[in-house]
């Protein structure tokens, strides 16, 4: 990313690019009225300096030459109190890509500099609008797929994972405050109780801080989504389960066994559960087409990956040897549902086979076709989901934010050490000092450029 200045003037359109109702094309900096001014003719007849900030005004967006482009509304936004902290103004214009291109090239021309991806969210950062933590949440809020990574990035948005993290500093500038107390008055030894209670304020830490890394892999799968792979030997109906969940023919259904030769992903929510819902090749004993080979493999590949499994059986025929083989490649300790498929044929399945191979007998019944069971199913995935993406308290959301707090935990036992051992103070302080600099990190209190760019890289250009 090129060196970017926060005291010029950017625009970029901030809606997605296509038709649409409308689009937003944003400004900010210190210039923004000077851009926009030449262009603006209020309905009111007045310069766009005159209105009060906060207010939203209708008008004509014309060029140099006078030629109107757009009717817009113009939203106005005056330093500090702006999303960015500096003069703002949207441009709300009609959604279609030339007026919006249109209006965007004429404020380039007229000076203001294309925002990089992110830039309007960084300079939010750099001038004291959000924390680097709040700013990392704005691209959740945009990505999440489920109402759970929503919840998650709305909370982190508001501030919460901030004041954990604010919490776990005030804790340690305490014991640091009366190590460093230590320092500078040697003749004030540190009795055994205050090295006690010192011993316990680091422990409590080091538990808060253990909680948020353990949360770090089932916050991912909150976000990311949590795959669900449907198994089961051929012509079980697997893939007819996976249109119907899905509610659209993804897959292609044929009576001819191995017609799904490589898996297939979908997204899915399922009750607030983001999921990715895999179709895959039907296994059996001793394939014999190479392509059936590498279609196995991959199913094999997904078991492993899945986080929940659901095993197909077909309800109307007998349990076979193929169905035992299927199972058996099911890793143990796996999640896995057990489904009796064709629920709408009569049932000739053996249930005392069925319930010995799966070691239960808490199956479903469940039809493709009619779709019965498919609410029990959902509500046993959720509540499958709901153990693998549980919650207690604030949860980190980047790989970036686990890192620093397993660095921290490797200076508080360190530290921790050094009280036990009753060793020197200067380099307790030290530890203590590598502590606080990793969580002022997770915060951008303590920054680099380099870290800024790859933390905002990831943004979209306009936010």
């Amino acid at each position: 990313m090129p060196k970017l200045e926060s005291d010029d003037t950017i625009a970029a359109i901030a809606t997605p690019i296509g038709e649409g109702g409308i689009s937003v094309i944003r400004v900010s900096g210190p210039g923004a009225f000077e851009m926009v001014r030449p262009f603006f003719r209020s309905s009111e007849a007045k310069e766009l300096d005159a209105f009060p900030p906060n207010t939203i005004h209708w008008g004509k967006f014309l060029d140099l030459a006078g030629c109107p482009v757009d009717q817009v509304l113009v939203s106005i936004f005056r330093t500090p109190h702006s999303y960015t902290g500096q003069d703002v103004l949207e441009i709300s214009c009609h959604g279609g890509l030339a007026v919006t291109k249109r209006i965007l090239n004429l404020l380039l021309e007229k000076g203001a500099r294309h925002a990089e991806p992110g830039e309007f969210t960084r300079r939010a950062f750099l001038n004291g609008k959000l924390d680097l933590t709040q700013a990392e949440a704005v691209l959740d809020l945009i990505h999440a797929k489920s109402t759970r990574a929503l919840d998650i990035a709305a909370r982190q948005l508001s501030g919460s994972l901030s004041r954990t993290f604010q919490g776990l500093k005030e804790s340690l500038l305490k014991i640091l405050a009366h190590t460093e107390a230590c320092i500078d008055f040697p003749e004030e030894s540190l009795d055994a109780a205050a090295s006690d209670a010192m011993q316990e304020q680091l422990a409590v830490i080091q538990t808060k801080i253990r909680a948020l890394v353990s949360g770090f892999d089932r916050n991912q799968r909150a976000r990311e989504g949590v795959l669900v792979t449907i198994a089961g030997k051929p012509n079980v109906g697997k893939s007819s389960l996976f249109n119907a969940l899905l509610e659209r023919d993804r897959a292609l259904v044929s009576d001819l066994p191995h017609t799904t030769r490589d898996h297939l992903e979908e997204p899915l929510e399922i009750r607030g559960f983001y999921i990715r819902l895999r179709d895959t090749a039907g296994l059996v004993a001793g394939p014999g087409h190479p392509l059936d080979r590498l279609g196995m493999d991959r199913t094999l590949q997904a078991l492993r990956e899945s986080q929940v499994v659901l095993y197909v059986v077909e309800g109307s025929a007998p349990l076979e040897d193929s169905d035992r083989h299927v199972f058996e490649k099911i890793p143990q300790k796996k999640n896995v549902i057990v489904l009796m498929n064709k629920s709408d044929l009569p049932m000739n399945i053996g249930e005392e086979d069925l319930r010995q191979l799966t070691r239960s007998h808490d199956w479903i019944r469940i039809s493709a076709r009619t779709r019965e069971g498919f609410k029990e199913l959902e509500q046993r995935i959720a509540a499958l989901l709901e153990q693998e993406t549980s919650e207690d308290g604030e949860q980190i959301t980047r790989l970036r934010h686990r890192v620093a707090l397993e660095v921290s935990l490797e200076a508080l036992k360190r530290a921790e050490a050094v009280l036990r051992a009753q060793g020197s103070f200067e380099i307790l302080s030290l530890e203590l000092r590598s502590v606080l600099d990793a969580l002022k990190e997770l915060t951008g209190e303590v920054y680099s450029e380099d870290v800024l760019d790859v933390i905002f890289s990831e943004f979209c250009i306009g936010k």
